[in-house]
């Protein structure tokens, strides 16, 4: 008859929570949405900025209640004084709890202060330990090294399932550790896991001494510890040859990129699959895995994305105008000017710059609409890395988008209109002098400056005639670029023009470098048929009451002789090499000699 009694078991009361859980329920919500938007987008993006802002308001409601949250954590779920406050429908990569958990933490506190530089450290490690490797550093590891303040933890060791609670705060605990004691540093608590299974196996190898090999096999089973050399002289052993193919194999599978993969499969099920509903969804994820791999900095990877769009498009078959126009619009939307800018200014801000390749790749699938935003970077970037790589980049485009190019010199923003106008010159762009030609109206002294240059190195007969222009131009310098410009040309079309500026009384008032540009052009395009006008200023009539010019307009006028150079020319100036004033005989002798004063 047994003697065993059955005891009645009790049910552990249920906690009361202090306050209501709807605000940690709130604040793990809010947790788990900012943890997928730092996950989504650059740091520094507007909306990412905006849910970290939103989750640290989440802790203040609770900080008015309590210094301090403990949190149970399960596979599925996160408990607060035995009420679930966030669940999970399964153990997923992305499940909040199963990140915890899988990782052996059981119990999480915060408290107040936390949600400040050390919660930004927490949700950099979160996306770090979901895409970690098995031989990269678990959860455990990651939060031990930081040294949190506010927060601490319970870990149970996946190996004897001990509890170990964590103080990061903590000096690191003594040694030995008794066994079942508490340990304060998770480095003490692997080191005696390790000293304890030592043990237990050094007693399990202890027995009668016919069983020494049986124990020895059961120790290499049990620590998993494989020779090759017990291998070698099976029948089936590989040669040498086979050993060498399938360790290329699997160091080429390693090496295999597998965000490339994804996307070549995303690709291949948009081409080949005709359901609407399929593609829609494919599109989708190539939306969103294009922000992932941009805030990874995978841009190779990125590039390769944009450029087989194309091919896919050209292939797949029974495609709605809907859906081409969703997927060929995917390039655009990263020239689109502000998702651009966001990424240039996280290069720009970089300490390092992706491999030059990745990053000329990623520049080569940009569309026409990015040029103005290149254009704008090119005279703001800091980054002495990046610039060579948006030069490359600005003259792709503006080869190649003629149109866009010459609609950017119109641009309200100065440092665009004057990149523009400068690669609108050195691609000698005939179709830019019309808008080159409205610059010249324009109130920005140094882009008007640029238009003349960029006339003159497109030097058309059209680009002359815009030219002729800006030599009425109010700024001195502008006028002076502009008559060197066309002396440099020769253009006999303007003669007309300019014989009535150097006839004119402006021209008197002018100094001495724009008054000798302009007789040296007019003498360049004039001829014999300005001899008569230039003698008479040279050489004027002699008598009691006749009026001489002014020295210096006589010298210039000796120097338009010199560049019109014919017999006639140098008859005019042999009758002035008796004058008595230094300036003009000086310039007289220059001409005489073939020089330009």
């Amino acid at each position: 008859m047994s003697n065993a009694v059955s005891v009645p078991t009790e049910e552990p009361e249920r906690r009361e929570p202090p306050f209501s859980p709807a605000l940690v329920e709130e604040l793990l919500r809010q947790l788990d949405k900012t943890v997928r938007a730092h996950q989504l987008y650059m740091h520094n993006n507007p909306t990412y900025l905006k849910t970290v802002e939103m989750l640290r308001a989440s802790f203040a409601p609770i900080w008015a209640e309590t210094d301090s949250l403990s949190l149970s954590v399960t596979d599925l779920k996160f408990i607060w004084f035995d009420t679930p406050v966030h669940e999970q429908n399964e153990r997923a990569s992305d499940s909040l709890p199963w990140t915890f958990y899988k990782d052996g933490l059981r119990e999480v506190t915060l408290t107040a202060g936390f949600e400040g530089p050390e919660l930004e450290l927490l949700l950099d490690i979160i996306p770090r330990v979901r895409k970690a490797a098995t031989h990269e550093d678990d959860l455990i590891t990651l939060l031990w090294e930081q040294e949190f303040s506010h927060l601490t933890y319970r870990y149970v060791d996946i190996a004897n399932d001990a509890g170990v609670p964590i103080d990061p705060s903590a000096e690191p605990g003594r040694w030995p550790v008794e066994p079942g004691e508490v340990v304060d540093d998770p480095r003490l608590a692997i080191e005696e896991a390790q000293r304890q299974a030592a043990a237990a196996e050094g007693e399990a190898g202890e027995g009668s001494p016919g069983s020494g090999g049986a124990d020895e096999e059961m120790k290499q089973s049990r620590g998993g510890i494989v020779k090759m050399e017990d291998f070698d002289s099976t029948l089936y052993f590989l040669d040498a040859e086979e050993v060498s193919y399938l360790r290329n194999e699997a160091e080429r599978e390693y090496a295999t990129d597998l965000r490339r993969t994804v996307l070549t499969g995303l690709l291949d099920v948009f081409e080949l699959q005709t359901d609407k509903a399929i593609r829609q969804e494919v599109t989708q994820n190539l939306d969103a895995l294009t922000l992932h791999l941009l805030a990874g900095r995978q841009f190779s990877n990125v590039a390769f994305l944009l450029r087989e769009i194309g091919t896919v498009l050209e292939r797949a078959k029974d495609l709605t105008p809907e859906l081409r126009d969703r997927m060929a619009s995917l390039p655009d939307r990263l020239s689109d000017p502000a998702a651009l800018s966001q990424l240039l200014q996280a290069m720009d801000e970089a300490e390092t710059l992706p491999p030059r390749a990745d990053l000329e790749e990623l520049f080569s699938q940009l569309r026409a609409s990015a040029l103005g935003t290149v254009f704008d970077w090119l005279g703001s970037t800091q980054n002495a890395k990046l610039r060579p790589l948006l030069e490359g980049a600005a003259e792709r485009l503006a080869v190649s988008n003629t149109g866009e190019l010459v609609k950017l010199i119109s641009s309200a923003e100065g440092a665009v209109a004057m990149e523009a106008v400068k690669r609108a010159g050195g691609l000698k762009t005939a179709a830019a002098v019309p808008a080159l030609g409205k610059v010249l109206s324009e109130p920005y002294r140094d882009l008007r400056l640029a238009a003349v240059s960029a006339l003159v190195e497109i030097g058309t007969p059209g680009a002359m005639q815009a030219l002729e222009k800006a030599l009425e131009d109010v700024d001195r310098d502008v006028r002076v670029a502009a008559i060197k410009a066309l002396g440099q040309k020769a253009y006999k079309p303007s003669l007309s023009k300019v014989t009535a500026l150097v006839k004119a009384n402006q021209i008197r008032e002018a100094d001495r470098t724009e008054r000798l540009a302009m007789f040296e052009l007019y003498g360049s395009l004039c001829g014999d048929g300005g001899v008569p006008w230039l003698d008479e200023l040279l050489n004027p009539k002699s008598g009691l009451f006749a009026k001489k010019e002014d020295p210096e307009l006589r010298a210039c006028a000796a120097i338009a002789l010199g560049r019109i150079g014919t017999p006639r020319a140098q008859q005019a100036l042999h009758k002035a090499m008796s004058e008595r004033d230094v300036v003009v005989r000086n310039a007289v002798n220059r001409a005489l000699k073939g020089g330009a004063g």
